[in-house]
């Protein structure tokens, strides 16, 4: 077993387990909260936010991004290492996945009951908050590809095609469908208008939820 632990980073795997637990648990207390809002309207209790307008992003975001985001991290970080029989490239670049990605989370759970909001759902974060998952996803990519890249078997493992693929979607569907033009610190406007916003728009919703 010490070996084993030698081996692999089980840390940053056990981090994103622990907190896929962890926002689950938010996620769907948000979700009965403002499913309770449906049938009595006073639980809002005239708290902007509190309405059911603040929250439910805050609970499709939670449960998309923060419950179902931190589960594939913690199994892709798993997978690759245990089928590739290599440890993670880089210790850092994992750990800075997890922080960086629970830091979105967080101005995520206090952007979006303040309303600053991009009115796109699915992606309501402003830009700023873009440009942060950019970053950790850049970075997600170059610790799960490169850990491939040095594995020490000829075979790569169906489930890292998955992975991979996983990886490369979301970013295509995140920096196409979040392109904005800033005009504050808290507020832009879409790049694209019209039919041709709406059309971006439920290419991203649909794939980025399946």
């Amino acid at each position: 077993m010490s070996n084993e632990a030698t081996t692999y980073n089980y840390k940053v795997v056990r981090q994103f387990a622990i907190m896929t637990v962890v926002w689950g648990i938010v996620g769907m207390t948000v979700g009965v909260l403002i499913a309770a809002q449906m049938a009595w309207p006073a639980l809002n209790f005239d708290i902007p936010w509190l309405t059911f307008g603040r929250l439910r992003p805050l609970h499709t975001n939670a449960v998309v991004f923060a419950f179902g985001g931190s589960a594939l991290f913690a199994t892709s970080y798993y997978v690759v290492q245990r089928t590739c029989h290599v440890r993670l490239i880089s210790d850092k670049l994992a750990a800075f996945t997890f922080w960086g990605w629970t830091l979105v989370i967080l101005l995520a759970a206090v952007s979006l009951p303040l309303g600053i909001t991009s009115s796109k759902e699915y992606a309501e974060l402003e830009w700023p908050i873009d440009l942060l998952i950019t970053v950790v996803w850049v970075t997600y990519a170059i610790v799960f590809f490169g850990t491939i890249f040095k594995r020490r078997v000829k075979h790569i493992y169906v489930a890292n095609w998955f992975f991979g693929s996983m990886i490369l979607t979301i970013a295509m569907l995140h920096l196409v469908n979040s392109a904005a033009v800033p005009v504050g610190l808290f507020k832009s406007y879409s790049a694209y208008s019209g039919v041709q916003d709406a059309m971006i728009q439920w290419w991203y919703g649909h794939n980025a939820v399946g």
